[in-house]
């Protein structure tokens, strides 16, 4: 049955009723209803500009707060850097913030040491390295002087080898004698 009705379908009111409906909406608002429908627009527009002050005022607390912040940072690394270019006598904070890693690390409140080795960590590395290896050179260099120096005790030049048997001594012991025999030292047992 419902079927069997026939139905009638919607469509948008003709160009006619449209523009006699903002006519007549025109005439309200410039008519009867204009003081009421001004104030209503009056509240509306003032609700925006009161929620569009907040939120500039919100922003601007948030960037002052933000410039403050990032002021107290760079302050603070420059307090440190005294203390910073005595382990590293290259540092230079100034060349360190124009790194975005640094920055972003000192922006974070990690102090300036810190992401100074953070950021450096492999080439700090590299320089312990070669700092290490350079040092048990002169080491070893004095260590070889040293012992050419020394004056052989009761008429020999070496030490004794307590063990008889070559096949009882421990890898150590063995490194040990193969050290001193490249010195020029004889070994017997």
């Amino acid at each position: 049955m419902h079927d069997e009705q026939e139905q009638t379908p919607v469509t948008a009111p003709e160009t006619g009723e449209a523009d006699s409906a903002a006519a007549e909406f025109e005439e309200l608002i410039q008519g009867r209803c204009k003081q009421p429908f001004q104030q209503r627009v009056q509240k509306i527009l003032e609700g925006r500009l009161r929620t569009l002050r907040q939120e500039n005022e919100a922003l601007r607390r948030q960037a002052e707060e933000q410039r403050r912040y990032e002021t107290g940072c760079v302050e603070r690394l420059a307090r440190e850097a005294e203390d910073i270019r005595r382990l590293y006598g290259d540092f230079d904070w100034q060349q360190e913030m124009r790194d975005p890693a640094f920055g972003r690390l000192i922006a974070a409140g990690v102090d300036g040491r810190t992401a100074y080795e953070a950021v450096h960590h492999r080439e700090l590395l590299a320089q312990a390295m070669r700092y290490a290896a350079r040092r048990d050179r002169e080491q070893y260099s004095r260590a070889v002087a040293s012992s050419a120096r020394r004056i052989p005790e009761n008429g020999g030049g070496s030490t004794a080898v307590t063990r008889t048997d070559p096949k009882a001594l421990t890898s150590e012991e063995l490194s040990d004698i193969r050290r001193r025999v490249q010195r020029g030292e004889k070994i017997r047992f």
